[in-house]
């Protein structure tokens, strides 16, 4: 079987489940792979700025992974969960029937899905076209990198670091930029005596910023950001 067929079929027997609404595969970076039902592109940025930021709360209280999280609102329940190795899969359901059913039990079948879908070569393939994997290959001198959206909501970041505070700041430098340009800034470079900082501006709103020690030209690391955006909006 194709794999890719493979995993779009797991996720149309989760949404087949009865009190499913709808479900979505996004990367880390906030980028939809496969949607149905109710879910809707807007939602791959949200799951996965809670995604970074609830790992980070566990990280800090308790140094554990994220297992899920889980959001009940008037009529709806979503269970979010990481999919290994870069991905998240969240799930929109009935409240009522989760209520009754139990939360346990919704978890865990949301979580055997998510088991299932890494466990399928395609969705290593889907990782691997992530802006991170791409941005190590280019720029394997590259010592941070972290992707955010355009309000400063922290999508992902490698190494792990407390960027939820930093990437507010990242964001806000992009804001100023733009109104200094007037017509809008492409990116921006950060400089200082032994560092350098490159944010660029990404499709649907993203940014991505990147850190190196000082030891070639800008314009040489700009032409290696600017390689990875044209990969980056290749695949997004």
């Amino acid at each position: 079987m194709d794999v890719e067929r493979e995993v779009k079929m797991l996720l149309k027997d989760l949404s087949e489940t009865p009190g499913v609404k709808g479900v979505i595969l996004a990367t880390r970076e906030g980028f939809s792979r496969v949607i149905i039902g109710e879910m809707e592109e807007g939602a791959a940025p949200l799951i996965a700025s809670l995604t970074s930021i609830s790992s980070q709360v566990l990280q800090g209280l308790a140094k554990k992974e994220l297992d899920y999280v889980i959001t009940r609102s008037g009529e709806n329940f979503v269970v979010s969960v990481p999919v290994k190795p870069r991905m998240n899969l969240a799930v929109l359901l009935e409240r009522d029937l989760v209520e009754l059913e139990g939360i346990d039990k919704v978890v865990s079948r949301v979580k055997a899905a998510a088991i299932q879908i890494a466990a399928v070569d395609e969705a290593k393939s889907y990782a691997e076209k992530g802006i991170i994997p791409v941005v190590k290959k280019v720029m394997p001198e590259a010592i941070m990198v972290a992707v955010l959206t355009a309000e400063g909501m922290p999508l992902d970041a490698y190494p792990s670091l407390d960027y939820v505070t930093t990437s507010g700041m990242l964001s806000a430098v992009i804001t100023v930029c733009d109104r200094i340009s007037r017509d809008g800034s492409e990116y921006s470079v950060i400089g200082g005596e032994e560092f350098l900082v490159v944010l660029h501006k990404l499709p649907r709103e993203r940014i991505l910023a990147i850190a190196v020690d000082k030891k070639g030209s800008i314009s040489e690391y700009l032409l290696k950001v600017r390689e990875v955006v044209a990969k980056v909006k290749g695949e997004t």
